[in-house]
């Protein structure tokens, strides 16, 4: 059984970290050979080279376009933002997705205001964006404008962009995120309730033990419940006998088998994690 787990990275982050896309950026440069300007863009000189990516950026095919999103994230020199964040209302999918993903290359160097229009791509309507615009939010930091946008979407956005938003906010890992966060708590989608339970616990305030309480209690979702007994593990003071004889009340009598592994957990304090057994805590 592995450990109640509600983030999850978007198939563009897969394929970087396995190294399936180390491609890209050779393409970037046979096309900027191709386009004549190899001798004025020197491989060494990265501002040159994203001069050059930019251009290719606004190439009538949707694959130049996509080479130059991705080998822009490659070389993450900050030229390339205000280009990235026009890329964002791209037509094609992909371009907007990798355009995400190369802001968040970027970095804490993306401006404000830059910042601020990725938050707003969370309405993107396809779920790839708004998880690499998410991911990219988290790399870029925090930041009480984005912070705003993002606690928005969260309460009155659609399930995706709610989603994305409690990803977002997770990644980001600022105590100014926990009002927000603990709405999510009641949130009628069982992903969101998780996301929110998990970023809660990395931020590690006790104020929220009572809440974790009521979610291994009462709520509706295996995933939640196991969600909460792991953060109670995390949390909870040992000596803290209402939390422990809620543990052991979830131990003995709840319906899903993960949900008892993780609350027998728990009660042992802080720890490695149960091995063996099915995980049906899977929405």
């Amino acid at each position: 059984m592995k450990r109640p787990n509600s983030l999850r990275s978007p198939k563009i982050h897969r394929q970087i970290r396995n190294g399936a896309l180390t491609a890209p950026i050779l393409f970037a440069l046979l096309l900027l050979g191709s386009a004549g300007c190899q001798a004025e863009a020197p491989v060494g000189n990265p501002q040159i080279v994203t001069s050059r990516l930019v251009t290719l950026l606004r190439d009538p095919s949707p694959d130049v376009r996509r080479t130059a999103a991705l080998s822009l994230g490659k070389i993450a020199h900050v030229d390339a933002t205000t280009a990235l964040v026009q890329a964002l209302s791209d037509p094609d999918l992909q371009v907007r997705e990798y355009s995400a993903w190369a802001l968040g290359q970027i970095g804490e160097d993306v401006t404000d205001e830059a910042a601020v229009r990725l938050a707003g791509t969370l309405s993107d309507k396809h779920p790839s964006v708004k998880q690499a615009v998410a991911l990219a939010l988290g790399k870029i930091g925090s930041r009480p404008p984005v912070i705003a946008i993002l606690a928005q979407a969260l309460a009155v956005g659609e399930k995706r962009s709610r989603r994305a938003a409690v990803d977002a906010l997770a990644q980001l890992e600022a105590k100014s995120t926990y009002p927000a966060l603990r709405k999510a708590l009641v949130d009628p989608d069982p992903v969101v309730r998780q996301g929110a339970v998990a970023a809660l616990g990395e931020l590690g305030d006790r104020r929220i033990l009572a809440d974790f309480r009521e979610r291994l209690l009462f709520d509706a979702s295996p995933a939640v419940r196991a969600e909460a007994a792991y953060r109670l593990g995390k949390l909870g003071d040992p000596g803290d006998r209402e939390v422990l004889q809620l543990l052991d009340l979830a131990a003995r009598h709840d319906t899903a088998s993960g949900v008892r592994v993780w609350a027998d957990w728990a009660k042992a304090g802080i720890g490695p994690g149960p091995t063996g057994g099915e995980d049906d805590t899977e929405e």
